[in-house]
């Protein structure tokens, strides 16, 4: 579930088998109209936990947040100092497997929402004014939810991995309105690929009210069977049929009309026109496995005119011009970042938790 490199099945397998050290990484970057966030200088990295695995980020102001799995913990950083310096003692969660996290605003409190992959829950954490947090609420009712999570306003959405050969995955909407009692208020079960079997969502974004869903699979034949699908976030309901894309996506963002999605068995990166949901349409599949300069693709962001890839296999993060989303051109590599698995911008660092 940390990540999906290659199958579903890799996917709860490596969760469970790395013991290595885990790093999250914080990487000072200088913006530019023009030209991409050129990275200066490794500030410094951290090793959050010796027994656990960094999964995933969020940032609210100079703070920096870190879900664990394996200890069940959330951990806070300060990062105004250009390093990574622990706030407070470490949040322990109610469950091993803390995941995706978001970040919202209500009524004037800072929540914390963060997915539990083994007890199928989301709890809600409010954030001091030190960083430090404290329980809210929570909600099950969620199987198999995947740390790819979104935010809209006061909804969560919640990728819903399903079983790889016996169902299809879905999406829980989830509203945090009423932070201390977050509750489900609805679930799209997605469609089956176009060639038959099951899809297994990972990974979502939202904009203009439709979420975007990278649905990977497993079932034959594989080249056909993993999708983009859209869901009207109001109605919970699909919207057109499933875009048929390579095998083993990975993550998914946005920028504009645009989304740009990473694969890793493919070593591919494709961008996609989303101005019509009901109707997506490709516009480039770009291959990153040129000989010596290979990226086998997990995490994406976007920042800018330029789309940042993070090169899992390779230990490093590939850079894309996208002033033409139809002709992406590698624009930089960023070398000895170890395997990457997400990368979250906070003002002018990038965060980069790695196993």
């Amino acid at each position: 579930m940390q990540n999906r490199r290659h199958s579903p099945t890799f996917v709860r397998e490596k969760l469970v088998s790395i013991v290595v050290p885990a790093v999250a990484l914080l990487a000072t970057v200088l913006s530019g109209c023009a030209t991409p966030l050129a990275l200066v200088q490794t500030v410094t990295s951290v090793i959050p936990s010796t027994a656990g695995t960094p999964n995933s980020v969020a940032t609210l102001g100079d703070f920096e947040f870190v879900s664990v799995q394996g200890t069940g913990q959330i951990l806070t950083y300060n990062i105004s100092s250009g390093s990574q310096v622990l706030a407070v003692p470490p949040y322990a969660t109610p469950c091993s497997e803390p995941s995706g996290m978001v970040l919202a605003t209500i009524a004037g409190n800072n929540v914390l929402a963060v997915v539990c992959y083994d007890t199928g829950s989301l709890l809600t954490l409010t954030v001091q004014a030190d960083g430090s947090l404290t329980a809210l609420g929570s909600v099950g009712e969620l199987a198999m939810p995947f740390p790819g999570i979104a935010l809209d306003g006061t909804d969560v959405f919640v990728p819903l991995f399903g079983q790889s050969q016996a169902a299809n995955g879905a999406v829980a909407k989830v509203s945090i309105a009423a932070p201390a009692s977050p509750a489900v208020t609805g679930i799209a079960t997605l469609a089956s690929p176009p060639s038959g079997g099951f899809a297994n969502p990972g990974y979502l974004a939202v904009a203009g009210g439709t979420i975007f869903v990278e649905a990977g699979s497993e079932s034959a034949p594989e080249n056909t069977s993993s999708t983009i699908q859209a869901v009207d976030e109001s109605t919970m309901t699909l919207l057109g049929s499933p875009l048929v894309v390579a095998h083993s996506p990975q993550q998914i963002a946005l920028a504009g009309s645009v989304a740009y999605v990473t694969f890793f068995d493919a070593t591919q990166l494709e961008s996609i026109d989303i101005a019509n949901p009901a109707a997506l349409q490709p516009l480039q599949v770009l291959s990153l496995a040129a000989p010596g300069q290979s990226c086998h693709a997990v995490p994406v962001a976007v920042r800018g005119n330029f789309v940042y890839a993070g090169c899992y296999a390779e230990d490093a993060i590939d850079v894309f011009d996208i002033g033409n989303a139809s002709n992406m051109q590698l624009a930089q590599t960023i070398a000895s970042i170890v395997a990457p698995q997400r990368l979250v911008f906070a003002g002018s660092y990038l965060l980069v938790p790695a196993p």
